[in-house]
């Protein structure tokens, strides 16, 4: 029995000597770390110290475990004729960490730094103090309403979204990569599967493979699969499909065989089972995990206009032909207008005719005015419509404040409404 225990312990020693032990310095005495956090086949990931900052950071170090092994603190090839492939990894590795780390996006973990050490290269990143998708999923008692699940994979496609625009994929998007922080909002973590130029990708780089079964597209298992936008669609199709249905879906590779056979998809579509869910939802989480890529949705753009409202979308601003351009800044005149009328006292006062028509005569069109009707009616060649519009505004907003000032000095003396409104009055046609 103590020979069964002792086999164990040596086991279990042997699994874990492909981390870094706990306490290791890095980058002289920079960094400690405090424990390995996951081991994902192309990297391992740890809780560490920022010694110099006093502060937890997440670490992800280069460790692709097909070509390499740990000698020590120093990652080393297994065989010198991996040298050149293992290089490309770690060359591959530090441009995904710059890309990432200048993507400035609230759903998207931060990358502070990269830098070389131990024969590889390591990223530092944000600790986000919270719960992965897969612990609220597994968590009985933990319930999300469908608003809520909703409103968690708007900001998700949006965070994706951004990755694609940069030409990167995630590769990995599965629900123990989408945290919910202590505010419950997502992020996206671990990029260590990410891939530029993903479709482009070398045959060595192909060799390290991670899939997960229920989250990967089929081209994902085999190296040299095209791979696209629609494959981390597919993946995070398969992550909400979890978190609704509360099971996995079926491994992608078990879907394509019953469809080479011609036998119905073992995957159940969530549309029509879950009326608790918008019908279009459903159908959009169904259609992004299609067995086909071009059966797909193919953007995560194109998805978020399908989920959100009309009325939610956002739409470019369009500058229209110079009549809509007057009828706007005759607008933003008018508009002016009333706001200084309608903040000065309209207490009435009963004047001699002879006073009103003085200060009729006294109250003159401000000289911007006469501006713009000269700009509108000559053109300006100088100017572009939203240089003018630009220039109006603030010609408006400084004599609101120029009237403001003088009605303030002049509390005295007041005019009726009416004698405004006339000589604001527009022309008869």
């Amino acid at each position: 029995m103590a020979t069964a225990m002792n086999a164990g312990v040596d086991e279990e020693a042997e699994e874990r000597s492909e981390a870094l032990p706990d306490g290791t310095s890095l980058l002289g005495d920079q960094f400690t770390i405090d424990r390995p956090l996951s081991n994902g086949g192309f990297g391992i990931t740890y809780l560490a110290k920022d010694n110099f900052l006093d502060r937890d950071v997440v670490i992800k170090e280069c460790y692709p475990e097909v070509f390499c092994q740990r000698v020590g603190q120093n990652v080393l090839v297994r065989s010198s004729q991996y040298q050149d492939k293992y290089r490309t990894i770690i060359e591959m590795f530090m441009r995904e960490a710059r890309s990432i780390a200048k993507m400035r996006h609230p759903n998207i973990v931060g990358v502070h730094r990269i830098f070389e050490d131990n024969h590889t290269a390591y990223m530092v990143l944000d600790l986000i103090q919270g719960r992965d998708l897969l612990g609220v999923i597994n968590d009985e008692r933990e319930t999300i309403s469908p608003e809520r699940v909703k409103e968690i994979l708007i900001k998700v496609l949006d965070a994706v979204d951004l990755v694609h625009q940069n030409d990167l994929l995630h590769r990995d998007i599965s629900p123990d990569n989408i945290l919910l922080d202590k505010w419950g909002s997502p992020v996206l973590i671990d990029f260590g599967a990410a891939r530029e130029e993903a479709s482009r990708q070398t045959r060595a780089v192909s060799a390290v493979l991670i899939v997960k079964d229920g989250y990967s597209p089929q081209e994902f298992y085999f190296a040299g699969g095209k791979q696209s936008p629609s494959s981390d669609l597919y993946a995070l199709g398969a992550t909400f499909y979890h978190l609704i249905s509360g099971v996995a879906p079926p491994n992608s590779q078990t879907r394509m065989a019953e469809f080479a056979g011609k036998n119905p998809d073992p995957c159940e579509p969530l549309a029509g089972r879950f009326p608790e869910y918008d019908a279009v939802f459903l159908e959009t989480i169904d259609r992004a995990m299609q067995i086909l890529p071009r059966e797909r949705i193919q953007s995560a753009n194109e998805w978020l206009n399908l989920i959100n409202e009309e009325g939610k979308r956002v739409k470019p601003l369009r500058m229209r032909t110079n009549d809509d351009l007057g009828k706007t800044l005759t607008r933003l005149v008018t508009e002016t207008n009333e706001y200084v009328l309608n903040s000065q006292p309209r207490e009435p006062v009963t004047q001699p005719v002879g006073l009103a028509q003085k200060a009729t005569e006294a109250a003159q069109l401000p000289s911007w005015v006469d501006e713009f009707n000269r700009e509108t009616s000559e053109g300006d060649e100088q100017k572009t419509e939203v240089e003018r519009l630009a220039a109006m505004a603030q010609a408006a907003e400084a004599e609101k404040v120029d009237m403001l000032t003088e009605q303030s000095k002049r509390k005295k003396s007041r005019w009726p409404l009416s004698l405004f409104k006339s000589r604001y009055k527009k022309p008869s046609p």
